[in-house]
């Protein structure tokens, strides 16, 4: 017996109660999901694998997607509300990131990215352990650099934000909301000059009794050198470049390659546990058209 038109529309329309989204909002989950992985994971430019996975039981819509990275690749998760237009979780390196999440998710400012414009030459911005003058000092910015700002509070005339760090371990302190400023593309370090450059490698060595070393150098234009320091998983790694001028950057890498801190300015110390052993690349980079001074501490606990 043929189904009457009448019929065939109330199936319509009760599939259509647990039927997947159409292609077009699937389409705009899928772009969604990779903008947030692209931001999460500092790679605009990168290549993304996405796929949807269908309605769950309560309604929300799973996206999957894979981010092709320099060096590795990597896999995070969205899901959105039943009716596909609003984010409502964000999962990346094993948990739960919803600061990243479009217009706020579990912290009140949604983890958007600032940056540091106002710092004067030869100064830092002290990052600390709690919102306020008297927590210690973490670490430190230095002018143009960018962070992402998670959730700001007063603390009595001041207002203070906690901010997390562009880094590979993501280390989270507290800086005065004065000195971040919204809106403006934080300027990306140059090229080296066409025809300069070159890249030398000197082995770390500690003195006998010591977990540190100062190493001082220069750097032709274009020009980089990288110190290889033998380190185990579950030390503390602290770096931090003193420049003889601007346009020098350092970055850090991990045994086998990956990133432990992207590229930053000389102004930017880092401090981490390492979670691989083996020899680990600290580079330091000149970016500008002069030849620069420089002097690199580091040490391992």
């Amino acid at each position: 017996m043929r189904a009457s038109p009448h019929l065939l529309m109330m199936l319509v329309c009760i599939l259509g109660i647990t039927a997947p989204a159409d292609a077009r909002s699937t389409g705009a989950m899928l772009d969604a999901c990779a903008r947030v992985g692209k931001s999460f994971f500092r790679e605009g430019q990168a290549r993304t694998e996405m796929k949807y996975n269908g309605q769950r039981v309560d309604g929300t819509h799973a996206i999957n997607g894979d981010i092709f990275l320099e060096t590795r690749k990597e896999s995070f998760a969205c899901s959105f509300d039943r009716g596909g237009g609003r984010m409502v979780e964000f999962f990346a390196e094993g948990r739960l990131q919803n600061a990243y999440l479009p217009g706020g998710g579990a912290d009140a400012s949604g983890g958007d990215m600032v940056r540091v414009p106002d710092v004067g030459a030869g100064d830092v911005l002290n990052v600390r352990s709690g919102p306020g003058t008297n927590y210690r000092i973490l670490g430190a910015l230095g002018n143009g650099d960018s962070v992402y700002r998670l959730r700001c509070k007063g603390q009595g005339r001041s207002r203070w934000c906690e901010i997390e760090m562009r880094s590979d371990m993501r280390e989270r302190g507290w800086v005065n909301a004065r000195y971040l400023r919204e809106g403006a593309a934080v300027q990306q370090p140059s090229p080296p000059p066409a025809g300069q450059g070159g890249t030398s490698t000197e082995r770390v060595r500690f003195k006998p009794g010591t977990s540190g070393a100062e190493l001082s150098g220069s750097l032709m234009p274009g020009e980089s050198r990288r110190y290889l320091l033998r380190a185990s998983n579950g030390q503390d790694l602290r770096a931090r470049l003193d420049a003889g001028g601007p346009d020098l950057y350092y970055q850090i890498f991990n045994p086998d390659g990956s990133f432990l801190l992207e590229q930053v300015g000389a102004a930017q110390a880092y401090r981490g546990q390492l979670w691989q052993s083996g020899d680990h690349v600290v580079e330091v980079i000149n970016r500008g058209n002069r030849p620069r001074s420089y002097q690199i501490r580091l040490r391992v606990r």
